[in-house]
């Protein structure tokens, strides 16, 4: 994921199966922050109850920072935003342990 152009691709053994697929990241004081990061759950139909909203296809890879369907035209509190088509595309191929790489 390339925070700069706000894409993402999924990717496997270097070739591109997915993507680029358009998404937002996190607003000032809620970065997104870069880094190489592993996927830990996922679950279809996430409910945030710190910001009392839903998260399907939620796929998580840095503590409470998950890839979801969302506006991408807005910025987050440090969630990947996604367009519904994307974020069922990461939920579907990614799982526990695969790679996450943010970049800026």
């Amino acid at each position: 994921m390339r925070l700069s152009t706000d894409e993402a691709w999924l990717m496997d053994e270097g070739k591109v199966v997915y993507g680029p697929t358009p998404i937002s990241h996190g607003m000032p004081g809620y970065e997104t922050p870069p880094g190489v990061f592993r996927v830990s759950f996922k679950k279809e139909f996430h409910w945030s109850t710190m910001h009392n909203a839903p998260m399907p296809y939620a796929t998580f890879f840095n503590g409470d920072i998950a890839f979801h369907v969302g506006p991408i035209e807005k910025k987050s509190h440090g969630c990947v935003r996604m367009t519904h088509e994307g974020a069922k595309a990461f939920y579907e191929y990614l799982w526990p342990g695969d790679v996450v790489e943010v970049v800026e």
